[in-house]
């Protein structure tokens, strides 16, 4: 019953979590963005981000994307997460534009969760990764340096996208992910379970998605 009423209760805040982490410490500097009037006839895609089943997170988080041509500024907001680690994000592509649900859970390490590829059906391969700095490829998917490291956060970057990208978007199938859990709740990424299967040198905790949600048009 507690369970239940913790998912409730993060849905329900989604919607206003962009206000009420706006301007929060580990806020990434947004490259520069086109002068306002350059954004006019825009696309726009978003939804609220909440907890992957089974995978014992309980934070919520919010992500837009404004589109124009292949030009994207994308902003996440995110809090409930674990703090001082590592969050990789990516807008992931031509799966089902889909987040996965505890039909999707395997044994990990004798617990039952979700990682990266059994969601892959779900919500698909990676299309851009949202890093603070650099490159924004699929080649930066775990680049653990250049992503947000706080447990709330504000992210707000203007970044090119590839035409792959950009119909998943405009078809409604994209889904942006925000990955690291405490699945344990002992305050770090361990191996509770077990290697990440992205990277053996990164445990499961690292890589396995936290946050979902699909960029509604």
């Amino acid at each position: 019953m507690r369970s239940a009423l913790k998912y409730t209760a993060v849905a329900a805040a989604a919607a206003t979590l962009p206000l009420a982490v706006a301007g929060s410490a580990g806020a990434s500097s947004p490259s520069a963005t086109p002068a306002a009037h350059q954004w006019t006839s825009t696309r726009w895609a978003g939804g609220p981000l909440l907890p992957v089943a089974t995978n014992h997170v309980f934070g919520i988080g919010y992500a837009s994307v404004t589109l124009r041509g292949d030009t994207a500024r994308v902003t996440v907001d995110a809090t409930g997460l674990l703090n001082g680690v590592p969050h990789a994000m990516h807008i992931h592509v031509d799966g089902n534009g889909t987040c996965p649900t505890a039909a999707a859970s395997r044994e990990h390490n004798g617990h039952r969760s979700i990682d990266v590829a059994d969601a892959m059906k779900d919500y698909g391969m990676i299309g851009a990764s949202l890093t603070t700095s650099g490159d924004t490829s699929p080649a930066s998917a775990l680049a653990v340096s250049r992503f947000p490291d706080k447990g709330t956060f504000h992210y707000s970057r203007t970044i090119q996208l590839s035409a792959d990208t950009v119909k998943n978007i405009d078809a409604g199938k994209a889904v942006l992910v925000v990955h690291g859990i405490d699945y344990n709740h002992n305050g770090t990424y361990d191996n509770v379970l077990g290697a990440s299967e992205l990277d053996a040198s990164l445990p499961a905790e690292a890589t396995d998605p936290a946050l979902c949600g699909t960029l509604y048009r």
